[in-house]
């Protein structure tokens, strides 16, 4: 199925000059090997201020940048031909197609909640699978697995293959700008996002029945039950670049 898509509003990201926000200042050397031997203790002063605010202006001046933060510019809205743009986003920057929220009842009703569930997760001496259907959700069972089938079947968006996002995908699209006014992404292509948790796809290796999940109030990852009704959004592809979260 043919997709179409189109810029978010400020434009194609573009590399910027090597000369941009640089300012060319004495080299703090040649300043210094510039004074007779004889200078005078003022003089000498005088070379190393001029060195400090020179070093001082570099670095604020490398620190602006003429595209400004990359959540302003870095997502575009995907549609199906013949749907509405804005059905998913794409983040450019990773390559990444990510699941749209709606405020209709249904499938991808912003209000629905899911328990992490995954049958193919090892069920041995320790269960790792989760729980599954304890949130409040509709066209699917609510915990993650169901929702994703549900997803996949329907062709969200033109595609067969959403799956649960990594910790480091769900940072990825998080902006800490905005942590003094949450949630901490861009709501412009992410509209009715919740300042609360969503699930990721991570288990937590020192807990079987415990997952990742990503806060976008705060903008950090924590850990909780795997029973535990949250917030959930899907992801597909395959990221092309993608800054692991700190530990």
């Amino acid at each position: 199925m043919g997709h179409v898509s189109r810029l978010g509003r400020f434009g194609p990201l573009g590399k910027i000059p090597s000369n941009v926000g640089r300012k060319t200042v004495p080299k703090a050397g040649a300043l210094w090997h510039r004074m007779a031997p004889g200078a005078t203790r003022r003089e000498r002063m005088r070379v190393r201020t001029t060195i400090l605010a020179g070093v001082l202006l570099c670095g604020c001046e490398r620190a602006a940048s003429p595209v400004g933060n990359i959540h302003d510019n870095k997502y575009i809205d995907v549609a199906v031909s013949g749907g509405q743009f804005g059905d998913c986003t794409q983040d450019r920057f990773t390559g990444l197609i990510w699941e749209v929220k709606s405020d209709e009842p249904g499938l991808h009703d912003w209000r629905n909640t899911y328990s992490w569930f995954n049958p193919e997760e090892s069920n041995r001496e320790l269960d790792y699978r989760g729980m599954p259907d304890v949130g409040t959700c509709a066209g699917s069972d609510c915990d993650t697995s169901d929702f994703i089938r549900a997803v996949n079947e329907s062709g969200y968006c033109g595609f067969h293959d959403w799956r649960l996002p990594s910790r480091d995908e769900l940072q990825s699209i998080s902006d800490l700008r905005k942590a003094e006014s949450p949630p901490t992404i861009n709501m412009e292509f992410f509209p009715h996002t919740q300042a609360d948790e969503y699930w990721s796809s991570n288990d937590y290796s020192f807990q079987h029945d415990a997952a990742w999940v990503w806060n976008f109030r705060f903008g950090h990852d924590r850990v909780d039950w795997k029973k535990t009704a949250k917030y959930l959004r899907l992801v597909r592809g395959e990221a092309e670049q993608l800054l692991p979260v700190k530990e």
